[in-house]
């Protein structure tokens, strides 16, 4: 579709002698069989773009196939980002999308703006696009929920000028690119939309790499490829639909004449120098999960925390005193709700790492090389964790007791929680039938846990057979397939911050949707929510998640009341606070885009 924006026709990009409508339609099968409501009308809104009939393309209707998907209330899977993607596909064909409009007005929260998924916060990001899907099918720009949309944008742009998903994360080039769409899809100018000196078309701008490519924050690369295909449509002015008369005469919007957009990559004017702590001659070295060899001299005293697993360690260690700031992600021990926010996982805001002044950053995986290397660059002391199975958690545990003081405790915690493994290994290893298996992670499309994973380590040491292990990492399956497989055991993951009754939502639908029906574990009541973060994170809990799988798949072997909970020492000074809605997972927000 960028492509089609910037006037350029698909079918010349060629590579090997196929062009992308030729790959297009070599995956036409399987977008039929895995893929989710948005992915069909992703589809539909690729073909109409090159001009292709999306009815008959490859021997496909894929418009009667997303048509089938729309409730009768006007609701589209079970999202508003579904709900916004099949608007705009189906305004594109000419189909009615009235009752669709209807329910994605009622879900505009009172503050204007549009949540992903019914009941939660709002988000740049769905705003942006649930103004482009309210533009694809009439509604005036003067409408209320139009202004009012504006109005929750408006008040949502950064300092920088640009735009972030949600919490205190970075401005990134995403999230530019769906409001920049999106107010010119209600008629307005983005180039205008500035803070001080700088709009949000001068931040989108000043994203781009030299080879032309664009960055996903001032100091990510990540999905350069998919951030410069949301980039090109939103400079030149197009939101979507994009069809092929629109791409003849681009109408960009362009950067305020005279603005100098800074270096991206530039040091901050002032980067404070990180605090040192000296208690004792006490030097260590340690070498962290990505093979860096760390020097720590002193006893860290000033922590930064950039993941909810790490956070988990620090406190289960009694360090939660010394944590100074932590991610938007970090909700366990409730304690964490409280610390400063620094971002996300990808999105991890430096300039608010640089001035927590911590003498330690614990990253991870997640946070992306580039973050990792530039808080080196600023004289950060960081440590990087990447466990990637229990055993490796148990580890980390001695990695962060050893870089933080902690050896004793840190030992402690590791003999407790090998000790509650083995209680339950020495119950399943000698199992002659164990069930089948299957740990849903989302439901649309279908994504499951296959092999080399934690879930899959739990469902085998809890003594069952993953019936997917043959998928590397996570992947997606058909609904067909999925159904055949059939089962003994399902598990889905859930958690909060989706939404009001958000928890099962995964759960529901297994219950609800009447294919589902034909499976033995709904018929016999095997169907168990798991907590997504206690069975996805690599930390000490991941254990407590082994104890609740395998009381669930062997009641008769397991006390199957209330799991051990991983004990985590209070720090002192806070006191217990409620606990509340944190974002999805990463993973789960990648899926959805």
């Amino acid at each position: 579709m960028a492509a089609v924006a910037a006037g350029e026709d698909p079918r010349t990009w060629v590579k090997n002698g196929n062009s992308t409508i030729d790959y297009l339609r070599s995956m036409n099968d399987e977008i039929l069989a895995k893929g989710g409501t948005a992915d069909i009308a992703r589809t539909i809104l690729t073909l109409v773009a090159v001009g292709e009939d999306p009815r008959t393309f490859s021997g496909t209707d894929y418009v009667t196939e997303l048509k089938s998907r729309v409730k009768p209330d006007g609701q589209v899977g079970d999202h508003v980002y579904t709900t916004i993607w099949t608007i705009i596909a189906l305004a594109s064909v000419g189909e009615d999308t009235g009752a669709s409009v209807r329910w994605l007005m009622a879900q505009q929260n009172a503050d204007g703006g549009f949540p992903w998924t019914p009941g939660a916060e709002s988000d740049p990001d769905d705003t942006g696009a649930a103004l482009e899907a309210l533009a694809a099918a009439g509604i005036s720009h003067d409408a209320a929920a139009v202004q009012n949309a504006l109005a929750y944008l408006k008040g949502m742009q950064q300092e920088s000028g640009g735009f972030h998903y949600g919490g205190t994360s970075a401005s990134n080039s995403a999230s530019d690119s769906w409001v920049i769409q999106g107010i010119v899809a209600a008629g307005d100018n983005p180039a205008g939309w500035r803070v001080g000196e700088m709009s949000v078309v001068d931040h989108l701008v000043g994203l781009q790499n030299p080879d032309g490519s664009f960055r996903y924050t001032a100091y990510v690369t990540d999905s350069p490829c998919r951030m410069t295909a949301s980039a090109v449509p939103a400079l030149l002015g197009r939101p979507y639909p994009i069809l092929p008369s629109s791409a003849v005469q681009p109408s960009p919007v362009a950067a305020a004449p005279g603005v100098t957009i800074a270096a991206a990559t530039a040091t901050p004017a002032s980067t404070p120098i990180p605090a040192t702590t000296d208690i004792g001659e006490r030097t260590v070295t340690v070498t962290d999960d990505f093979g860096e060899i760390v020097t720590i001299r002193g006893i860290p005293q000033r922590i930064v925390s950039l993941a909810p697993s790490n956070t988990e360690i620090l406190y289960a260690l009694g360090l939660g005193d010394r944590v100074v700031s932590v991610t938007d992600y970090c909700n366990y021990p409730p304690e964490a709700l409280d610390k400063p926010k620094v971002g996300g996982y990808s999105t991890i805001n430096i300039e608010k790492v640089i001035a927590a002044e911590p003498d330690l950053v614990l990253a991870t995986f997640g946070n992306t090389e580039d973050a990792v290397d530039r808080l080196r660059t600023f004289g950060m002391t960081v440590v990087s964790l990447n466990p990637l199975t229990i055993n490796d958690v148990l580890r980390d545990v001695e990695l962060v007791g050893a870089t933080t003081g902690q050896e004793e405790r840190a030992a402690a915690c590791v003999e407790d929680l090998q000790a509650r493994i083995q209680a339950v290994t020495d119950k399943t290893e000698a199992l002659v039938e164990k069930p089948s298996v299957a740990h849903v992670v989302w439901y649309d499309p279908i994504w499951v846990s296959g092999g080399e994973t934690f879930q899959d380590e739990v469902i085998t040491m809890a003594g069952g057979t993953n019936t997917f292990n043959s998928i590397g990492g996570w992947g997606i399956v058909g609904l067909e397939e999925f159904i055949t497989t059939d089962p003994e055991y399902i598990f889905v993951s859930s958690g909060t911050g989706m939404g009001d009754g958000g928890y099962d939502i995964v759960y529901n639908y297994f219950m609800n949707e009447p294919r589902m029906q034909r499976l033995d574990a709904v018929r016999n009541g095997h169907v168990y929510v798991v907590d997504a973060d206690i069975i996805s994170r690599g930390s000490p809990r991941i254990v407590d998640a082994l104890e609740e799988v395998a009381g669930d798949l062997h009641p008769d072997l397991f006390d199957t009341g209330t799991p051990t909970a991983t004990p985590t020492v209070q720090s002192p000074g806070f006191g217990v606070v409620p606990l509340a809605f944190a974002f999805l997972a990463v993973l789960l927000i990648r899926v959805k885009r």
